[in-house]
Parts: C-alpha cells; structure tokens; sequence
C-alpha cells in the first residue's frame, strides 16, 4: 500500500517548526499504516487536491476497505474536535500532548507586560492548531485519541463473528489467529479479535479451545460470571443457562495454565490458576470453587463423541443425556433421581441409556400414557 510523501522541513523553517514535523513523523510511524496515509490524505485534501492528486486519492480508497473507513472516522473524529469550545478544547488539549510538546505552547507565569520577547514564535492559537498542518495533525490526532473520539477506530476489533449449534450440531472452526474453536450442542458464542487481545463471549453451552499462543494478545473468554484469561492452551468451558447447574461456569484444562476469575458483586474476588488436569467451578454468584484434579483425557470428551459419568446423580445425567437427543426417560422420585451413575455412553445414541439403567441400578421402567417411560426405583 503506498500513501502521501510524509512532509518534510523547510529549509527556512524555525527551530520550533522543525521540532514539531520531527515529532509529527515519529507519531505517524507509530500509527497503523491505513490511519497514517488517512491523515495524510486529509490534511492534503483540505489544503486543495488537484484533478490528478484527486484521483489518486480516489484510488487509495478503491485499493482496500480499510482505507475508506480509516479515512471516514478520521474525517468524522475531526469534525468533532472542531465542535470543541474552547475551554474544553484547551483541557483536552494539555490532558493528551507529551511534554516535549506541551511545554512549548503552555503559558508561562511571566505576566505578558513583562515577558522578554523573543524570535520563538507565538503560541497556536485554538483554530490555528485545528487546521490541517503538521503540529496540527499531531495534536488533532493525540486529541482524538485522548478524548475518546477516536475510540471506536482503535478498538474496533479487526474481526467478529457468532456462532450457535443447534441440537446434535457440532461445529469446529479456526479463528484468523490461529486459535482453534469446537462447539458442542446447543451452544451460542460470540467472538471479537482486537488489536490488543482476543474475546470470546460465551452465551450458553460448552466449547473446547485450542489458542495460538500470542503473549502481546491475551485471550478471554467471558462466559456468565465467570472470566477465563490464557495466553496458550487447550482447555474447555462450559456455562449452564438451564437445568439443575443454571447459572455455573465449568472450566478444565487439558494443556498449559489458565487462569480463572469470578465476577461477584462482593468486594473482594479471588480466582484461580489453572494447569493441565486441573478443573474448577464458577457459582452463578461468582464464587470460584476448589480446584479438582481431572484426567485429561476426560476433558470435554463429547469431542469423541461420549458423555463420562463418575458418581453423578442419574437426573443430572438424563439432562446431560437429552442435550444430545430424547432418552424418552422420567425420574419424579428424588431419591430415584439421588442414585448415583458411572461410566461412558455414545452421545449419538441417548436411548440406550434406558437399555443400560435396570442393569446397573437398583430400577425398573414403568411405561407412561404420554409415551415416556419413567425411573422407579426396586426397592
């Protein structure tokens, strides 16, 4: 991509002035290139482009999406700026300027009847150092950045997408960055790339993550009250909406250390770190559990294709059982529903959970009018 010949001093240009484009140039090479070439296409543009440079500029903004929209919230972030007043304008101004700057233009303590004269040049006023030159363009883009104006165009996430699953669905993808993603059913995320960091945004259900490792870009995933925080790793996450764990947040890890928050409205909040064959759980309070230890092959094994039971009641594994299909089972006795299971079942196939039951538990199926059938127990 190329963009505008960066100015360059005048031979005549004062000490200040000098001081001011080297200033200029060295912010500008810090600026994403699209931003740089859109503020120098704006300052040209309003100094007077001819039919040439004109059609130039048209064709910067043809060559890449991204050059058209730096140059519109650029344009959009000046013409703010300009609608400053002047006291606001001014605070604005002194909050964002480096020293090296600020210092130049900041009013001294010498009365003005007073104060020597000298060949510095005086100070820019308010309109002066909006109009487009190049301490004006530092300034107005420092601006920009400090107050906010400029806040949607450097964080606006470079990439964002949502996926859901429905039942039986499972989707596996891989993000920009490399990060790996496997949705299992019934499953809502929403996912945001930034320039400084990576989010993903679980809405319901359980995801299996492989991140690509990017220290300069932590990677968060956000799910109900529950904050996962990692630079590289594998691990899952699993947010419950509905049933008997509404509410709580499940995370273990497979690879590598994660580190696991609550949100809580408590003053104070303890989290958690996370290493491979390692598990925790997030209250819908945000209180974050004591750290189990959990085989890794077990963790998220509706990768496979099972579901893993180890003393788990048997109405929480019918729930589990029916995210992936119709078991056609009813438990209504508590103490029937207490009874305790173990042992891996195919997800593909959650009717032959009831073939199993009789065998392993002390129950019996009883058909019911509506086609169900329900778990009673024997004894």
């Amino acid at each position: 991509m190329s963009h505008p010949t960066p100015p360059v001093a005048r031979p005549d240009a004062s000490f200040d002035e000098e001081r001011e484009m080297r200033e200029h140039d060295a912010f500008m090479r810090t600026l994403d290139p699209a931003i740089a070439a859109a503020a120098e296409w704006h300052t040209r543009r309003e100094d007077g482009l001819d039919a040439t440079d004109e059609a130039q500029f048209q064709q910067w903004l043809a060559a890449d999406p991204a050059h058209l929209n730096a140059y519109r919230q650029l344009d959009q972030g000046f013409t703010v700026l300009r609608s400053l007043g002047d006291e606001q304008a001014a605070q604005r101004r002194a909050q964002s300027l480096p020293e090296s700057v600020a210092s130049a233009d900041a009013p001294t303590d010498i009365p003005a009847t007073t104060r020597p004269r000298t060949n510095r040049r005086p100070a820019r006023s308010r309109l002066a150092w909006l109009m487009p030159s190049p301490a004006a363009l530092v300034l107005g883009c420092l601006l920009l950045l400090s107050a906010g104006i400029g806040w949607h165009l450097w964080h606006e996430p470079s990439f964002t997408q949502h996926y859901a699953t429905q039942a039986g669905q499972r989707i596996t993808t891989t993000l920009p960055d490399g990060s790996e993603l496997v949705l299992d059913v019934k499953t809502r995320a929403e996912v945001a790339l930034y320039r400084d960091r990576r989010e993903v945004r679980l809405d319901e259900g359980q995801m299996m993550f492989t991140v690509s490792p990017n220290p300069a870009k932590p990677f968060r995933v956000l799910a109900g009250p529950a904050s996962i925080t990692v630079v590289g790793t594998r691990f899952s996450v699993r947010y419950d909406t509905t049933g008997s764990k509404a509410g709580t947040v499940e995370v273990a890890v497979e690879e590598g250390r994660v580190a696991v928050d609550g949100t809580t409205s408590l003053a104070t909040r303890i989290g958690t770190m996370l290493g491979a064959g390692q598990a925790v759980q997030v209250t819908a309070n945000g209180i974050v559990g004591e750290v189990a230890a959990v085989p890794v092959s077990s963790v998220a094994p509706w990768r496979k294709g099972q579901l893993r039971f180890s003393d788990t009641p048997l109405s929480r594994a019918i729930e589990e059982m029916e995210r992936y299909g119709p078991t056609g089972l009813v438990v209504t006795d508590p103490k029937v529903a207490d009874l305790r299971l173990g042992g891996s079942f195919e997800i593909a196939r959650p009717d032959t959970l009831a073939q199993v039951l009789p065998r392993i538990l002390p129950v019996k199926l009883r058909p019911r009018d509506d086609g169900k059938r329900e778990v009673v127990g024997t004894r």
